[in-house]
């Protein structure tokens, strides 16, 4: 059982300030959750993605390798999926790589993407406000 007290009483040393970004690059990946949220007017699935890439776990000194890939989606005007032609090609995309490519209620499809194996290619984004920074992205799925 964990004790806060005995916690409270240890002490935080100097620590890092900066985090080494994942290497741009495509990286078989498993989905680790899916999470649809409200942003602005519209709808934005948010996919994690766990890399399966031991080699580049280890050169980074981390245990697990998570990047998330942020898909804006197209809406009707009633406020559903728009599947019409050159309509949310990232999101079909997506679901053509893991066989999801079919009808489906919205509220299924996040649950439906956990778990399935998808390559990811993965891209370097430097902060707006301070190049020092560097963050993850994905910019594509495809089948893995």
């Amino acid at each position: 059982m964990f004790d806060i007290d005995k916690f409270l009483e240890s002490s935080a040393d100097t620590g890092s300030t900066k985090f080494a970004p994942i290497p741009a690059g495509d990286y078989t990946a498993i989905i680790d959750d899916a999470q649809l949220r409200a942003a602005g007017n519209g709808v934005v699935l948010d996919v994690t993605c766990l890399l399966q890439a031991p080699e580049v776990a280890a050169t980074l000194g981390r245990d697990k390798l998570s990047v998330r890939g942020g898909l804006f989606l197209d809406l009707t005007p009633s406020n559903q999926l728009d599947m019409g032609a050159g309509k949310n090609i990232r999101l079909n995309r997506l679901r053509e790589a893991v066989g999801l490519n079919k009808p489906m209620p919205v509220r299924d499809l996040k649950d439906q993407l956990k778990g399935k194996t998808v390559k990811v290619q993965v891209t370097l984004r430097p902060d707006k406000n301070n190049s020092d920074v560097v963050y993850n992205d994905i910019k594509s799925f495809g089948k893995a």
